[in-house]
């Protein structure tokens, strides 16, 4: 699976956003969370792990305060249904700084604090979940790691929810949200996806569709290719003058930046006319910045960046393999050579 970052960004005055992001990689899921909180870390601490004040805004817990024990959370919003338990193992403990769990169903917990300087006092939390799971699953996570943050909130005032009549209200308004930005995540990727397959169809006008009017690429020999109608003209002339190689692309991350702005991160070989296997020198680092108008996701700037990592030979021989396994797996019965 490609890799995924879904997030909002805030102001240098308010502190870090208090969206969560999301973070993709063959099947692993990473959620991080950043709130800061008008206590201090003591105070959030007893928050974190006291059963009595847990209950109040995450689950009912069994936590003994020591590494290696055996905890036990059993979310109490189920209603009617059976409800959710992760058993597991404290794996850090360190007051008040560091609480990670690592659980059968939420993977690794972690909660850490950092003091921010008053007055008054206020913490930083970094919440993470590393966890196992499918793409479609990840809007329904975060959504409920925001809603139990934002409990954790009222609780440091002595809040409790009311679980029996807890209804999913603000849960659904949180998972549209963050469906809705994975979504523009998705199009993204495929604005990306696009760009390969018209340079590798030799297609220029493929190539230069997914960019807006004004978009500009920077090419491998730093060419620079401005306005989607150049585009099309210029690597057309390349396609008609020159038999070129065919890409193979692994993106890394895409994230929000803004509204209606994403960046992403991908890496990228080339395998030469009638070859079967990668060229390590025309190995790339590949940016695209992507903007929205009107509802519509289109490339801004498409930067195509050497890989050649001079006096580390080891970090372009492993990109390579990299990229070789990924150009094995869309060509299983084409292996490429070591």
């Amino acid at each position: 699976m490609d890799d995924a970052t879904n997030g909002t960004s805030g102001s240098g005055d308010q502190g870090p956003a208090p969206d969560g992001t999301a973070t993709v990689r063959e099947g692993r899921a990473l959620l991080r969370f950043e709130r800061r909180l008008s206590h201090p870390a003591e105070r959030v601490w007893r928050a974190l792990t006291d059963p009595g004040e847990i209950s109040a805004w995450l689950a009912e817990a069994q936590l003994e305060p020591r590494v290696g024990s055996r905890f036990q959370l059993r979310w109490l919003n189920a209603g009617d249904q059976e409800p959710a338990v992760a058993r597991g193992t404290v794996t850090a403990f360190d007051p008040p700084r560091l609480l990670e769990l690592d659980s059968d169903i939420h993977g690794t917990l972690r909660w850490e604090l950092v003091p921010l300087p008053g007055p008054p006092p206020a913490t930083l939390l970094v919440f993470t979940s590393d966890l196992e799971a499918p793409e479609e699953f990840i809007p329904q996570t975060l959504a409920g790691w925001h809603v139990h943050l934002d409990y954790l909130e009222k609780a440091l005032e002595g809040a409790r929810v009311d679980w029996p009549n807890w209804t999913t209200d603000r849960w659904q308004v949180h998972h549209d949200r963050y469906a809705e930005s994975l979504g523009a995540l998705e199009a993204v990727r495929d604005l990306y996806r696009r760009v390969l397959e018209g340079w590798n169809a030799r297609d220029a006008q493929a190539f230069a569709a997914p960019f807006r009017q004004d978009g500009f690429t920077v090419g491998f020999d730093g060419t620079v290719h401005a306005g989607r109608a150049a585009i099309a003209e210029q690597i057309g002339a390349t396609f008609a003058d020159h038999a070129t190689g065919s890409y193979v692309g692994k993106i890394q991350d895409v994230r929000l930046v803004g509204p209606g702005a994403a960046v992403l991160r991908a890496v990228a070989g080339m395998v030469p006319p009638g070859g079967d296997d990668l060229r390590p020198d025309l190995n790339s680092v590949q940016t695209i910045t992507a903007a929205q108008t009107m509802g519509v996701w289109r490339v801004a700037v498409f930067h195509n960046t050497p890989a050649q990592f001079h006096g580390r030979p080891h970090l372009a021989q492993a990109l390579t393999e990299e990229l070789r396994e990924t150009l094995r797996a869309r060509r299983p019965h084409q292996p490429a050579r070591n």
